[in-house]
């Protein structure tokens, strides 16, 4: 997982006589009415929204795998629209949230539906995935309505918003089959709300893994090579074998999380700057 810039709401989103906002007004007065039944939202899944939403994750907002050539990706409500699992007893979710844009992210239907996954080091099938999870430390400070303050809940949030939140320090990697290791509460809940051990994940991050190994090798070589012939050419093939390795951390690269924790180790050992 890596930090995302969210770029401004697109202006249609937020417009007063727009058919988002007009949805957002009918859920809090469906709620607000008693009304025990669930709203039915539609908006968020609209193809325009989901076009803007395109543009800023290209890639699983959570795992980072590249879903394009496989779907279009799920809409993801950070804090469940809907319900949320942890409330007890029952009551609605985040509703007055649904179109809201920084609550809204792209996912791979892994990490955001509830499916069945072997986790690494596990033998057993058994059903994972966010759906309606969504954990605080304190349930006395959870968001409950409208009108009350996200400050409050935002201090006691145990998912990683990476909107908001800088993932590699919730976060490390294991270096030989590329598990995902938490460096806080917030990094362990999230590890397992987004399953982010399931084994056929794990699999594909050591793949990346494995050849960022292979370019931090020519890397070396080429290196040694700079050091015994300080020429302007060998200079220039080191210097294009760093900028290869170095592609492996771009925010569109599958696992750029993973690859920027072990080449920033990387370059501190080799002192490359």
């Amino acid at each position: 997982m890596i930090h995302i810039n969210r770029p401004p709401a697109p202006t249609f989103l937020n417009d007063p006589s727009g058919k988002w906002v007009k949805e957002t007004k009918e859920a809090i007065a469906h709620y607000k009415s008693g009304s025990s039944e669930s709203f039915e939202f539609e908006m968020y899944n609209d193809a325009r929204l989901k076009d803007e939403l395109k543009k800023v994750f290209v890639k699983c907002a959570y795992c980072e795998s590249i879903y394009g050539h496989v779907s279009d990706g799920d809409v993801e409500h950070f804090r469940p629209k809907g319900k949320v699992n942890e409330k007890n007893p029952q009551t609605p979710g985040y509703y007055w949230l649904a179109n809201d844009w920084g609550n809204l992210f792209l996912a791979c239907m892994h990490c955001n539906q509830r499916r069945k996954h072997i986790l690494y080091g596990e033998t057993t099938l058994t059903s994972y995935g966010k759906l309606d999870q969504f954990p605080v430390a304190d349930e006395s400070k959870r968001l409950l309505k409208h009108t009350h303050r996200l400050s409050k809940e935002e201090k006691v949030r145990l998912l990683i918003n990476p909107c908001v939140d800088d993932p590699s320090k919730e976060l490390e990697y294991e270096d030989k089959e590329a598990v995902v290791i938490p460096l806080t509460n917030k990094g362990k809940k999230s590890i397992e709300v987004f399953v982010l051990q399931r084994h056929l994940l794990v699999q594909e991050r050591k793949k990346q893994l494995l050849l960022l190994y292979q370019q931090m090798d020519r890397v070396i070589r080429e290196l040694v090579r700079f050091n015994n012939d300080n020429s302007a050419g060998q200079k220039k093939v080191f210097e294009d074998e760093l900028k290869i390795l170095l592609s492996f951390t771009e925010k569109e690269k599958p696992y750029a999380g993973m690859s920027r924790f072990f080449v920033k180790k990387f370059l501190a050992k080799n002192n490359i700057t």
